[in-house]
């Protein structure tokens, strides 16, 4: 009588298979828990690098759109008090034209100049505008009130503390923007300080002008502030062009990271239906694996003689 007991070689390979299938069943079990479909860097080195390439890039990107938010903020700011610079001085250009006219009194005149005085006062606390606790026409001396009234002398009216420095911010790999104008470049245009082109003397001037009843010199602040109107004006549209830049940059960066997360979900989100099929399969697998080992192992001695 010929006596069969198990086969260790076939033993140790059913021992491997089973813990193959033990193995493949914890992680797509993990992976099932995390929703990823590379739960181990080593399952798929590729996919994996890929992942993280794309979630650089996007980081990436939305730190340039933070960047292009913060710029677009100063440059808003600035072209607020800009704008609100050339609304009064529309009004200015108005008490100047009324003052040429001929058949106004002196008195009449005289009466004008609390108001040119007021609107001079608030060109200066608008050039003196903070945001953030930064002075945004200071250039890059943001810590220091730029304009201030000239106590050593009467011309210019009002002096600058600031410089011409541009502040930039980076808003893509190889593209930054300025996000601030120099008070000197706003209030002073070209001529600098105490020239036809700076707005303090043209608005000093009138005032003198008006209080004097001077019409030669109400006529020349009339023609300087329609030049500083001007200039004022160039400076807001090119405020304008750098914020329509930042808002299409945003726009376009966005849309890119759209792209580029939508592209790292096919390599990273988890295909559900497929994973847990092939879970199920396991399952089975594993349960017909240990069916056959026990029949196997219960083959002894026993088995035979009874």
């Amino acid at each position: 009588m010929t006596i069969r007991t198990p086969n260790p070689s076939a033993n140790r390979q059913s021992l491997l298979d089973l813990n193959r299938i033990k193995e493949r069943l914890a992680a797509e079990q993990k992976k099932i828990s995390s929703g990823n479909a590379i739960s181990r860097l080593g399952e798929d080195p590729t996919g994996s690098a890929l992942i993280v390439d794309f979630r650089a890039s996007v980081d990436r990107n939305n730190s340039y759109i933070s960047q292009a938010k913060t710029a677009g903020y100063f440059l808003s700011s600035s072209e607020t008090a800009a704008s609100s610079m050339e609304t009064s001085m529309v009004r200015l250009m108005e008490l100047a034209q009324n003052g040429l006219n001929s058949n106004l009194t002196s008195t009449a005149r005289a009466a004008a100049v609390s108001e040119v005085s007021a609107i001079r006062d608030r060109f200066l606390d608008l050039a003196n505008t903070q945001v953030q606790g930064k002075y945004i026409f200071a250039g890059t001396n943001t810590t220091t009130k730029p304009f201030s009234y000239n106590t050593l002398s009467t011309t210019p009216p009002v002096v600058y503390s600031g410089n011409s420095g541009v502040i930039s911010l980076d808003v893509a790999a190889s593209a930054s923007v300025a996000t601030n104008v120099p008070g000197s470049t706003l209030c002073f245009g070209s001529g600098g300080a105490g020239s036809s082109t700076d707005l303090f003397q043209a608005a000093t001037d009138l005032m003198n002008g008006l209080s004097s009843s001077n019409l030669t010199q109400i006529q020349t602040a009339y023609g300087n502030l329609r030049t500083i109107h001007d200039q004022v004006n160039t400076v807001i549209t090119d405020l304008g062009g750098r914020q329509a830049g930042l808002t299409t940059l945003q726009e376009n960066l966005g849309a890119y990271n759209i792209s580029l997360k939508a592209i790292q979900s096919s390599y990273e989100d988890l295909d559900y239906p497929s994973t847990i099929t092939q879970f199920v399969s396991d399952q089975t697998s594993q349960q017909a694996a240990l069916s056959v080992m026990a029949k196997v192992n219960n083959q002894n001695l026993f088995n035979f003689l009874t």
